[in-house]
């Protein structure tokens, strides 16, 4: 029993240390254009930091902010989906 929960203790301690250097890596790149998430689940739940992220990283302007909200959804899906084929 004790083993177990030291598994857990474990897997949680490693899941947040991770968790800790993914969201530094990501602030490091959205430091390029003014930008920072606090907490990497949520702030790149709705996109907006993720397509700017990958602006960062691919170098290339990926959309328009200013078009009309349910086609910068659109997009987005549009975006994420391209990525999940190319990796």
């Amino acid at each position: 029993m004790n083993i177990k929960n030291n598994k857990i203790f474990f897997k949680d301690q490693r899941d947040k240390i991770q968790k800790k250097t993914f969201t530094k890596w990501v602030n490091k790149h959205l430091s390029k254009c003014a930008s920072r998430i606090g907490d990497l689940f949520d702030d790149l739940r709705d996109g907006k930091h993720l397509i700017l992220l990958l602006e960062q990283l691919s170098g290339r302007k990926l959309v328009n902010h200013s078009k009309q909200v349910r086609k910068h959804k659109l997009i987005l899906i549009n975006k994420k989906l391209s990525l999940i084929y190319l990796f």
